[in-house]
């Protein structure tokens, strides 16, 4: 028998967000499984079948994987940094010049049994299947009497599932290698998976079906898959948050069940959880959630919020962002034209103005913060400066003439939310109602929370005096309708800031980026000459 020097690639470069919030702290395959760390497992398996070459393509959190060069002689890294963005054909793409007689992984695979040990005398290529019963969302094969795959679709019922690795030999990686470096600046491409690129070129790439039994390749595809196959998962998890969880319950970690992502928010992910059959929320921080929050601030006024009624689902945040809620249920759609939602979100902003300003929490300057982040944003979208003068200019000039106003008739700062949208006003069909969300609090303008609401939502002018008037309980006067007004330009800046810099960071931008940059066109001219007027 001919010997046949094989290789392997594992692609390892994916987020895996089914599997938050635990990804959020390193990634899936790094995962300690029964003892074993995920990627560690399959390496060894592969160094035992003969394997010596052993690419690992990695993306998210990528440093946390350096160790392996160093571990295994026989790994080399090779980083793939459009995983947030592009498909694992990407990451096959970055390793394309290792494609060879080659193993096909992926880093969170489970072999019960050691695949890679083989009898492949005709050296063909193969793609691992499992027969799974019920509906699966695998890629579901059929294939013909010789044993060749002859169709592959996302999803399936009762058929035979890729499962688990692949394995390509020379010819079939030339094949595969040519079209790949022919087609990958193709339209939709680059978000493809391996598979899809596999089908939609099948008649030109022959894979054959290789069997194995059902439960002998694991893919672990949520928490709950990982607590059936290891009971103590969540005691070796190593995780920061189970350890908070456990600290302020003082529980178990065997004591965290119905683990379950709700909302993977703009700057936070958050999940909901039980324990002793009590639903509660944790909110986890987000990566770039730095460049615009103050986690002191945070931590001051949402303890003031929970005395004050504002939001007492509140059960502890800590300095370093995480908190832990009750489970808020029954919410219904927030509606401004309700009477009583639109009484109790104006208690709210009251009521968070009766929170004390001392030195704990800090004011914020919003053109200038705003500005910070656009500059930020500039770094991948151009001199945004230069592009909107006219606009920065005359918003420069409101501010001066805010601030001035502020100074001249006595106006005080305040704690403002700074965040009033409605995702993050809750009420319950109970009759209770909710002000979450407190990381953008600070010390503001007495207008900033009302030109929140107005400068985010394409309101008419006429919605918009309803609201002030509603805000104030009476008709404005004309000196607090023109410093609403001129608030409102300053507060619409940093809405507009804040997106521009989100989407500069490849990260979800929001919805109120157009909203907040018509608002500021409509209104701003009117604004100047109001201050005119006085």
């Amino acid at each position: 028998m001919i010997f046949i020097k094989k290789n392997a690639i594992i692609l390892a470069a994916g987020k895996s967000n089914r599997i938050a919030p635990f990804t959020y702290e390193k990634p899936k395959g790094l995962f300690s499984v029964k003892g074993e760390i995920l990627i560690e497992r399959q390496i060894e398996q592969l160094i035992e079948a003969g394997i010596e070459d052993i690419i690992v393509v990695i993306g998210y959190m990528e440093e946390k994987f350096f160790y392996l060069e160093r571990k295994y002689p026989e790994v080399k890294l090779v980083t793939n940094n459009t995983y947030m963005k592009f498909g694992n054909i990407y990451s096959m793409y970055m390793a394309r010049e290792y494609l060879e007689n080659t193993f096909i992984c992926c880093a969170d695979h489970y072999f019960l049994e050691n695949p890679f040990i083989e009898d492949n005398e005709l050296n063909q290529s193969y793609r691992a299947s499992t027969f799974l019963t019920g509906n699966f969302r695998e890629y579901s094969i059929d294939y013909s009497d010789a044993g060749v795959i002859t169709k592959c679709h996302m999803g399936g019922s009762d058929s035979q599932a890729m499962i688990g690795h692949a394995y390509f030999n020379e010819n079939f990686s030339q094949k595969f290698r040519e079209l790949l470096e022919a087609e990958i600046d193709d339209f939709g491409i680059t978000n493809m998976f391996w598979e899809d690129f596999y089908t939609k070129h099948i008649d030109e790439l022959t894979l054959f079906v290789k069997e194995f039994e059902e439960g002998s390749i694991l893919e672990f595809d949520s928490v709950d898959d990982l607590r059936d196959f290891d009971s103590d998962f969540l005691l070796n998890v190593d995780s920061e948050i189970v350890e908070n969880i456990c600290q302020v319950f003082e529980c178990h970690p065997n004591d965290i069940n119905n683990i379950e992502i709700i909302n993977a928010g703009f700057t936070n992910v958050s999940f909901k959880f039980t324990v002793n059959d009590i639903d509660y929320v944790y909110r986890h921080p987000g990566g770039s959630d730095k460049y615009y929050s103050k986690r002191s601030n945070e931590v001051y006024s949402q303890n003031y919020a929970k005395k004050l009624g504002i939001d007492d689902s509140l059960i502890y945040i800590d300095p370093e962002g995480w908190k832990i809620s009750y489970f808020i249920d029954d919410i219904v759609e927030f509606d401004l034209f309700n009477d009583d939602h639109r009484r109790q979100l104006m208690d709210a902003i009251h009521k968070t103005q009766e929170i004390p300003v001392t030195d704990e929490i800090q004011e914020f300057d919003t053109v200038k913060e705003g500005k910070k982040l656009i500059k930020l944003a500039c770094a991948t979208k151009g001199d945004l400066f230069a592009e909107f003068k006219d606009m920065f200019d005359k918003i420069d000039k409101v501010d001066e003439l805010v601030k001035a106003e502020r100074e001249k008739y006595g106006i005080d700062l305040v704690v403002s939310h700074h965040d009033i949208y409605y995702p993050n006003l809750l009420p319950t069909s109970r009759g209770e109602f909710f002000l979450i969300d407190w990381e953008y609090s600070s010390v503001n303008d007495p207008a900033n929370d009302i030109c929140g609401l107005i400068t985010r939502y394409d309101f008419d002018d006429e919605t918009i005096e309803f609201i002030l008037r509603e805000y104030y309980g009476r008709e404005l006067t004309p000196l607090e309708h023109r410093h609403v007004m001129g608030q409102s330009i300053v507060t619409a800046l940093y809405w507009i800031s804040w997106p521009l810099f989100r989407a500069s960071m490849g990260e979800e931008n929001g919805f109120f980026l157009l909203t907040s940059f018509r608002y500021i066109e409509d209104h701003i001219d009117d604004v100047l000459e109001s201050y005119k007027e006085l």
